[in-house]
């Protein structure tokens, strides 16, 4: 009885089989490659929603900027003298009331690349009139550039000077270093910044505009809402895929008094 005691206990004492050790070595594994592969999982959609949050951070911005400046076209601080000569034979038609947009600034038949043209007074200048050496002219463009040897939509606005009124077509700021340098020739600089920000689309939506056709008892007047429409990526993002949108609707506060064809015309200055 007592061998037979002596010889359990020495089994007992022989611990786990190899069988049983492999057995628990793979179960172990697989548990670990689960916990890695949550924690990769993880550690991507963290950095994929921090990069999201960002990337629509910056187009927020932008569009912002872009809001604000459509919001105060046309205003013309001479607007009480116009007021008072408000009668279809003798019809004040504001110099600011014109707002220029295209969604293909560089003629290429592809729509994307929006330019917009409009005019506002401005501290400095003579009221009531649209001075180019004060910047009342101003433009807003999406552009494609090398930059770093690689195409970057950027966002470029330029301003009129002495006998320079801004134009979709002209030539932009040089890429080649940073900051890039404004082109004074033309006076495009960079709005948006290209080491960050990819803009692939900036469109206009001039649908909402309302006229009202001139008649024998009423002048024409043209109402205008601008929905507006940016798009981009992040340059540097994980897998260069992160792309977003923004659109916003802007209520041009002044109306222009003149036909649907003439309001969409570019503002001109002395």
């Amino acid at each position: 009885m007592q061998l037979r005691h002596m010889t359990m206990t020495r089994k007992k004492a022989l611990g786990m089989s190899l069988v049983e050790l492999m057995i628990a070595m793979a179960i172990g594994l697989v548990v670990i490659g689960s916990v890695l592969a949550f924690t990769l999982s993880s550690l991507t959609s963290n950095t994929e929603y921090v990069q999201a949050t960002r990337l629509s951070q910056e187009l927020r911005n932008s569009m912002d900027f872009v809001s604000r400046e459509l919001r105060r076209s046309g205003y013309d601080q001479d607007t009480g003298s116009k007021i008072a000569r408000f009668t279809t034979s003798n019809l004040a038609i504001s110099p600011f009331a014109r707002v220029f947009t295209t969604n293909d600034a560089n003629s290429d038949g592809t729509v994307g690349d929006g330019c917009v043209i409009y005019a506002y007074d401005r501290t400095g200048g003579t009221n009531g009139t649209v001075d180019l050496a004060n910047g009342e002219i101003r433009a807003l463009r999406l552009a494609t550039r090398s930059v770093d040897g690689l195409d970057v939509g950027v966002l470029e606005m330029a301003e009129s000077s002495a006998g320079l009124t801004p134009s979709c077509a002209a030539a932009g700021p040089n890429y080649t270093n940073y900051p890039p340098s404004r082109n004074n020739t033309t006076s495009w600089s960079s709005l948006s910044d290209p080491r960050v920000l990819n803009l692939t689309a900036f469109n206009f939506d001039t649908s909402g505009y309302l006229n009202n056709p001139v008649s024998a008892t009423s002048v024409t007047i043209t109402m205008r809402e601008i929905g507006i429409e940016l798009q981009g990526q992040l340059r540097r993002s994980e897998d260069g895929t992160i792309t977003r949108g923004i659109r916003s609707d802007v209520r041009i506060r002044a109306d222009c008094l003149d036909s649907l064809a003439n309001c969409a015309l570019a503002p001109t200055g002395t």
